[in-house]
């Protein structure tokens, strides 16, 4: 092993680690790599990353990513490093980095899909080229059998900005010739396409018959052009052949070289190319005609070209959702898992990458499999590196996966992974502190903006409906035809119509109450026969025009029932049909739950969020402690997130936003003010925007507001509004939407936004609005600084996003993905580390000072530093301590959220105030000490209590009571929540530094 890899490993993960365990991963930061942030910037930040307490980096894609990519989830070639994010030698350089300080790094691999509107993306381009003869064309999941369409055997490639004809004879598609890798293309604006070598041999001859027309014949230029003729032939013979089509693809590499080499050996050659594209490019002939030898060439080809429209009814490749140009690989295939993971095998191996973060596993056909591949495959990996003694272990290789569960759903428990990336978290510490006293206020609140009553299960079937009818049509239809293809095979189901299949088909798919199901060969879950049978129940009792036979018929294929008796090929039809129904269940529900009913059901937006359950309005602490004592048992590694790329609001601004469940009353007030007081601005006939944009919008206005209005703040706020409600506008799909934009909407919500946020056209109203927010906004900080207290401390991995060790204030994509001002986090971090060397008067001081101007984000900074700490001091209590909720007496019970978590005979004690507002009279006072608390105390369990205990966030010491309770008042007397210790090994957390 080499001294690098031996040197990265020992950092990252401890000696005392037993084999197979990831207690080594303690804390995650994401980093967000492209192309104003790459290896070399991370380099200079892993420093700052190792002084805040973090283990292990958390890094967005960087294997090469369509040129551009802000995010790195659109690879085009798994071989390569982005270029754009740095070399190898600086990915080297990063690495190096971490190591030095002692983390790893968890990497986002992208299993699901490959951007192929890239010619970057040379499997695509075979694809393209050679159509289902490709070598490469069972990497992607393309229906090449569609046997009632005129084009056959052909990729519906939808890019055209409007019907084909009428695109064609405009002249905007061009026959071109590469001018870099030579040979045939396509040209769309900045779309390229080949062009198949079958069709070459013609096109040279028209370019030979151009030659001759020019003058003398010119033998070596004359032989050239025969030789290419007969290559491109030879090419595509060979490619016809199958066994032999990599032989093909190189003979039609190489003659695009030397056709590009032959152009320009000589003005005759480029003349007489430029004559045979100019005629296929309109150039001879009258009217449309001229359009008809280009046309002629296209049919040829293995795509055909159409209007971007069709793709949610005609398109005939799996795709990312409802993205044309993210096209889904079919990552069961042995050949496919190779290819992708070849270099980052060559990482983890090499002690790189010590971790995987799986993107999206729900679109693959069999996740379970996949990750169970992925262990197996990092078994070998690892073994081949000499890593005996950590291979031993069940799961070799530390997992995550971005699962997003149903509130009542839990992770598969046969996935070989050690748990999800925190969506289901978010969802609970969210819930928890959101007051459930507010419900029906909030409610009242909402229908009274509104002027309607919201049903949210209603709602969530007409956009999931929705969605089926337009931008994922084309998969159920897909769907529908190998559902006929089965019945008709069956005598008890040949008489089934095909009305009524497709008819109880889609009422399944839009009743179905989770992402999707896992049934295989092997077998159904009881979870996954719960929600096919809850489905299939659900769709008669919706519609009753629905045919009874045809839904029990379609529910006992999803069950997997009846296929004793059946034929190997039929038994495979039907798994086949399975397995595409499962791999449809969740698009449909995350483009009609999340990128619709999101922006639809506003009614308190904060819980709005991916992994969310809008219909359940709170959680309660037993919930809360439910989950964190079952994810202690199953996944006590899982990670814990709050914010990340995908969130559709930054963790601050739901806190403050879960205010408004303390207030409805006011906030009611407040809206209905806000409502009359902007009338006048409201633009078109029905009145720009509608009701539940304009509700929305209020309470978006609120959570973006600066902690500190300067002009510059300001102005950005405007522009960010401006921008995010035409995104929400569209995604609602109400009164605009991306498939088909209305503009006079769109231009009168942005004139809208504008007039609102005007100081002078509206500052009379905004001044007293400020004066509304300001309250929230204070009380918001503390409930932010309770949701990070607590996910730094129950069980599982914190993650954090680039950033939120600060004030995060920020929307969806792509408001989240702006620059991070690492030296103003360091300078920060640096002024916050000087508490460690306090005595009693000095850290009293400095806590004094930063909870007086909050606003800074010194306080969090603070605690997030001081907990992370604490976690790398005792990694074991963190890791495997027993959670041991810990119940509350006195006035102010109902507001306190305390537990335990113990390991040995050390034990912490973690105390979170929730629904800060009645307890700082609306942010007048800090949520410190008597005045607030009273006699309100906690009640510690049997065998956990101690004489006295010290705080990690004051290191402060709080007696305890003569019966072993703890006054809350004296545990929370100089900061708004506590984290105290007590046991043998309670030491500080900065006495010395941990092994990472």
């Amino acid at each position: 092993m080499s001294a690098r890899r031996q040197a990265g490993r020992e950092a990252a993960r401890p000696a005392n680690a037993p084999a197979g365990d990831a207690s080594w991963v303690r804390a995650t930061y994401r980093l967000q790599f492209h192309k104003g942030f790459g290896f070399r910037d991370a380099a200079r930040r892993v420093s700052y990353l190792a002084d805040l307490g973090i283990s292990h980096c958390y890094a967005s894609p960087y294997l090469k990513a369509h040129a551009g990519s802000a995010h790195g989830y659109d690879i085009v070639d798994h071989t390569r490093v982005n270029p754009e994010v740095g070399s190898e030698s600086a990915r080297r350089t990063f690495v190096k980095a971490l190591a030095a300080h002692g983390l790893g790094q968890i990497l986002d691999v992208v299993p699901n899909h490959m951007r192929v509107d890239d010619p970057e993306n040379r499997l695509w381009w075979d694809v393209l080229a050679f159509g289902r003869r490709s070598r490469f064309a069972h990497y992607f999941d393309i229906d090449w059998e569609t046997p009632e369409r005129p084009y056959e055997d052909k990729l519906v490639i939808p890019i055209l900005g409007g019907p084909y004809g009428e695109i064609l004879e405009s002249g905007d598609i061009a026959l071109d010739c590469d001018p870099e890798g030579g040979g045939f293309i396509v040209r769309y604006f900045d779309h390229r396409l080949p062009i198949a070598p079958g069709s070459y041999p013609k096109l040279l001859a028209e370019v030979a018959q151009s030659l001759e027309r020019m003058g003398p014949r010119d033998e070596p230029i004359a032989r050239e052009i025969s030789d290419l003729i007969a290559l491109f032939e030879q090419s595509s013979v060979y490619a016809a052949l199958g066994a032999t089509a990599s032989q093909g693809a190189a003979l039609m590499a190489e003659g695009g070289r030397r056709l590009a080499q032959w152009v320009a050996s000589g003005a005759r050659c480029a003349q007489a190319l430029a004559a045979v594209l100019a005629r296929y490019n309109g150039g001879e002939g009258e009217g449309a005609r001229r359009y008809d030898a280009l046309h002629g060439l296209l049919e040829q080809q293995a795509y055909r070209l159409a209007f971007w429209r069709v793709a949610g009814y005609e398109i005939n490749y799996r795709r990312f959702f409802d993205i044309n140009e993210l096209a889904a690989l079919r990552m069961e295939d042995p050949d496919v898992f190779a290819a992708a993971h070849e270099q980052i095998g060559r990482w983890i191996a090499a002690g790189d990458v010590t971790g995987l973060r799986i993107d999206h596993p729900d679109g693959l056909r069999d996740p379970r499999g996949y990750c169970a591949r992925i262990q197996e495959w990092a078994r070998g990996l690892l073994s081949g590196a000499g890593e005996t003694a950590r291979v031993s272990g069940q799961n070799p290789l530390y997992v995550v996966v971005e699962k997003i569960l149903g509130a009542e759903e839990r992770l598969p428990e046969d996935w070989p992974v050690h748990g999800t990336t925190g969506y289901d978290f978010a969802r609970l510490v969210s819930g928890v502190l959101v007051d459930g006293a507010g419900e029906e206020g909030i409610n009242a609140a909402y229908e009274a903006f509104v002027g309607s009553r919201d049903h949210y299960e209603d709602l969530l079937y007409e956009c999931k409906a929705l969605i089926m009818h337009t931008i994922l049509g084309s998969e159920i239809h897909v769907l529908g035809r190998a559902l006929e293809r089965i019945a008709e095979r069956d005598r008890r189901t040949r008489d089934l119509t095909l009305s009524a299949q497709a008819t109880a088909l889609f009422e399944i798919v839009a009743c179905f109450p989770v992402y999707r199901t896992y049934v295989t060969a092997e077998g159904v879950s009881a979870a996954d026969r719960a929600a096919i049978d809850a489905a299939c129940a659900e769709a008669k009792r919706r519609n009753p025009l629905v045919e009874p036979s045809a839904v029990d018929f379609i529910g006992g294929l999803l069950r997997g029932e009846n296929l004793e008796g059946r034929t190997a090929a039929e038994r495979g039809e039907i798994l086949e049909f399975v397995a595409a129904f499962q791999q449809y269940t969740g698009p449909v529900m995350a483009k009609g739950l999340e990128d619709t009913l999101f922006y639809r059901y506003n009614r308190m937006v904060s819980l709005n969020e991916v992994g969310g359950d809008p219909s359940q309005f709170a959680v309660s602490r037993r919930a809360f402690h439910a989950a964190n004592e079952e994810r202690l048992r199953r996944y006590p590694y899982a990670l814990l997130a709050t914010s990340t790329h995908d969130s559709k609001r930054s963790e601050d601004l739901r806190a403050r936003l879960s205010v408004l469940s303390e207030i409805p009353a006011a906030w009611r007030e407040r809206g209905q003010w806000l409502k009359a007081r902007h009338a006048a601005f409201k633009g078109g006939a029905k009145g720009v925007p509608s009701a539940r944009d304009e509700y929305l919008f209020y309470q978006t206005l609120i959570g973006l507001w600066p902690l500190v209005r300067t002009p510059r703040a300001w102005a950005d706020v405007r522009e960010r509004l401006k921008d995010y409600m035409r995104k929400a506008a569209r995604e609602a799909k109400g009164e605009t939407s991306w498939v088909k934009p209305v503009p006079a909407y769109e231009e009168a919500l942005a004139a809208f936004v504008d007039a609102v946020t005007d100081l002078k056209k509206n500052g009379e109203t905004l001044a007293l609005l400020a004066a509304f927010i300001a309250p929230i906004a204070r009380v918001g900080l503390w409930t932010a600084l309770s949701q990070a207290a607590l996910k730094l401390t129950v069980p599982g991995v914190p993650d954090l996003y680039q950033g939120t060790e600060l004030w995060d204030f920020h929307l969806v994509d792509p408001d989240n993905r702006q620059a991070v001002d690492y030296a103003k986090s360091a300078r920060i971090l640096s002024e916050v580390a000087q508490f460690d060397a306090q005595d009693t008067a000095g850290c009293t001081a400095l806590l004094d000072a930063w909870l007086s101007h909050p606003e800074d984000g010194r306080v969090k900074m603070h605690l997030t530093r001081r907990l992370l700490h604490l976690r790398r001091a005792h990694p074991g209590l963190f890791a495997k301590g027993r959670y041991v909720p810990v119940h509350a007496e006195g006035p102010k019970a109902r507001h306190v959220l305390a537990f335990a978590r113990s390991d040995g005979d050390t034990t912490a004690l973690v105390i979170v105030p929730r629904h800060y507002w009645a307890l700082t009279q609306g942010g007048e006072r800090l949520p410190l000490g008597p005045a607030v608390w009273g006699e309100t105390r906690l009640v510690l369990p049997a065998g956990l209590a101690a004489p006295s205990w010290r705080d990690a966030l004051t290191q402060g010491v709080v007696a305890a009571r003569p019966a072993g309770s703890v006054a809350v008042a004296a545990a929370l007397a100089q900061f708004p929540v506590a984290v105290l210790i007590a046991g043998a090994d309670a030491r500080s957390p900065h006495a010395g530094r941990q092994p990472a």
